[in-house]
C-alpha cells in the first residue's frame, strides 16, 4: 500500500495505491456499476452513463438530490477509468482509477487532482477509509447467501452470463461440458428420476444421486449423496440470461454442517467462475492458495461461521468452537504440534495454547487425535475429527469457573484460530493481533450481553 499526497502549483494531487486478491475484471465492476460504486465511493450514485462523455450523478448520503456532478473522460474497460467532478464550492476533481493485473489479483492506483481547499488533508484521509470500503465490497462482489432451511444451511449465488438459457443448459447437463468446470466427474441423463453418479478423482470413488426436476432449458436439480443442487435460468432481453444456483446441505454430518460453508462457498464460487469463462471460450482465472483464504475468510466474517459458544452449568462454563479445515488431521497435527508432540504430565505446546490461557501440563494425549491440559481452574480440549469428504473438523473446548471473563476467552480462542487458520495456508501472522482480540471481545460481550462475563 502506497499512500502520498503533494503539491502541484496551486493544488494538490493525492495518490493511492492498493492490492486487491481479485482480477480486474471484479474489481472493475465495484468501480462502474452503481449499486457497488455508491457501496465505497463518498456519494451514492443516481445515474452513470458508461461512455467517454457520459455522466455521473451522485445524491447526498441521506437521499436528498446534488449539485455534484462528474464527466466521464476516459474509459477502457476492465483497465482505466477517469472522470471530472464539477463542484461549486471547491471547483474541479480530477480523478483517475486505473488497474493493473498482479498474479491472480490486480494493483488499483487511485489519483485525485484538484486546486487547494481547506478540505485538502480530510479529502486523503477520508479516500484511505472509502478505498478500506472498496476493499470489503469487492470482496463481498459474488459471495454465496447463506439461508437457513429447516435447519439445512442453503448457499445461493447468481450470475449474468452472456448466453442463452439453451447454450448455459448444455453446459449444465453434457458431461463433457460438466467435466471442465463441475468439481467431479458426473454420469447422468438429464430426465427427472433418472440415476446419477458423481465420480471423485482417479481412485474412482464415487457418490449416488438422483435428478429431481429436468426442465429444459429453465429448471435442473438433483440430489447428490445428501445434498441438493438447484440450477434455475430466466432469459434475459439483451439474449443472456440469468443464472440462479442454490446447494442445501444436509445439515446432518461433517459435509452438511454450518461450517462447512467456508470451504463450499469459495468452491462453488469457483466453479462458477469457470463455468462463465467457458461458455466465454475463454481460460478459467487461476486460483492459488491465497485466494481461498482470502474467500474463505470472507464467509467466516460474513456469517460468523467461525464464532465461539459458551454454555453456563452451575458455577461453570464451557466455550466451544468449531472449524472446518480442508488439510488432513495429521496436517493439522503437525502444524500443531511443530516437532514437539504433547507427552502426558509435560509442559503443553505452545500451539495449542495463547497468551491468554495459563497452561498447565498435558493431562491426556492421543496423538493425531486429540490433546487436554489443565489451564485456568479448568481444562482445555483440542480434538481433530475425520471432515467429510476430506479434511479435518477441529474442535476447541475450555472450561471456566463461573467468575471468569467469558468474552475475552472466547476472542482469545477466536483470534487463536483464525492465526491456526490462516497459518495452515502459509500465511503466519505475528505478532499476536491484541486489536482484534479487542475488537472481538466486545462484539462477544454484546452478543451475550449479561452472559459477556459470568457472575456479572
Amino acid at each position: 500500500m502506497t499512500d502520498t499526497q503533494r503539491r502541484t502549483g496551486d493544488g494538490w494531487q493525492l495518490r493511492f495505491e492498493r492490492r486487491y486478491a481479485h482480477p480486474p475484471a471484479k474489481v472493475w465492476r465495484a468501480l462502474t456499476e452503481p449499486e457497488h460504486l455508491s457501496a465505497w465511493y463518498p456519494f451514492p450514485i443516481e445515474e452513470l452513463d458508461l461512455r467517454v462523455g457520459g455522466i455521473i450523478r451522485y445524491r447526498e448520503p441521506d437521499g436528498d438530490p446534488t449539485d455534484l456532478y462528474a464527466e466521464i473522460t476516459e474509459l477502457e474497460p476492465h483497465r482505466r477509468l477517469a472522470f471530472t467532478e464539477f463542484d461549486r464550492e471547491t471547483g474541479r476533481h480530477r480523478l483517475r482509477l486505473t488497474l493493473e493485473p498482479d498474479g491472480a489479483g490486480c494493483v488499483l492506483t487511485f489519483e485525485h487532482t484538484f486546486a487547494d481547499n481547506p478540505w485538502a488533508e480530510q479529502t486523503f484521509t477520508g479516500w484511505q477509509g472509502c478505498l478500506d470500503v472498496l476493499g470489503t465490497t469487492v470482496a463481498c462482489l459474488d459471495l454465496g447467501v447463506l439461508d437457513d432451511v429447516d435447519g439445512a444451511p442453503v448457499l445461493r449465488f447468481e450470475r449474468r452470463l452472456a448466453h442463452s438459457p439453451q447454450r448455459v443448459w448444455r453446459a449444465l447437463t453434457d458431461p463433457a461440458e460438466l467435466a471442465r468446470w463441475f468439481p467431479v466427474g458426473v454420469d447422468a441423463v438429464p430426465e427427472t428420476g433418472a440415476p446419477m453418479r458423481f465420480v471423485t478423482g482417479m481412485s474412482g470413488d464415487f457418490a449416488e444421486g438422483r435428478v429431481l426436476e429436468c426442465d429444459p432449458p429453465t429448471v435442473y436439480s438433483f440430489r447428490w449423496a445428501r445434498s441438493v443442487l438447484r440450477f434455475e435460468l430466466a432469459a434475459g432481453d439483451d439474449g443472456g440470461c440469468l443464472l440462479r444456483f442454490s446447494h442445501t446441505l444436509s445439515g446432518t454430518d461433517t459435509s452438511g454442517h454450518l461450517p462447512s460453508v467456508a470451504r463450499q462457498g469459495p468452491g462453488w464460487e469457483q466453479c462458477l467462475d469457470a463455468l462463465a469463462a467457458l461458455l466465454d471460450g475463454i481460460e478459467p482465472p487461476q486460483r492459488d492458495g491465497q485466494w481461498f483464504l482470502a474467500r474463505a475468510e470472507t464467509y467466516v466474517e460474513e456469517y460468523g461461521l467461525a464464532d465461539g459458544t459458551a454454555t453456563f452449568d452451575g458455577d461453570g462454563v464451557e466455550v466451544r468452537f468449531e472449524r472446518d479445515l480442508v488439510q488432513a488431521p495429521d496436517v493439522v497435527w503437525s502444524a500443531l504440534t511443530e516437532g514437539d508432540p504433547p507427552i502426558t504430565g509435560e509442559a503443553t505446546p505452545v500451539r495449542f495454547t495463547h497468551g491468554h490461557v495459563g497452561p498447565g501440563p498435558v493431562t491426556r494425549v492421543d496423538p493425531g487425535r486429540y490433546v487436554e491440559y489443565a489451564a485456568a481452574g479448568g481444562a482445555v480440549r483440542f480434538e481433530l475429527r475425520d471432515q467429510e469428504p476430506i479434511g479435518t473438523r477441529l474442535l476447541v473446548t475450555q472450561t471456566l469457573p463461573g467468575s471468569a471473563d467469558v468474552a475475552r476467552a472466547l476472542a482469545a480462542w477466536h483470534t487463536h484460530l483464525e492465526l491456526l487458520f490462516a497459518a495452515l495456508h502459509g500465511d503466519v501472522r505475528c505478532p499476536w493481533p491484541e486489536e482484534r482480540t479487542e475488537q472481538l471481545r466486545r462484539r462477544y460481550a454484546e452478543r451475550d450481553g449479561q452472559q459477556a462475563t459470568a457472575g456479572e
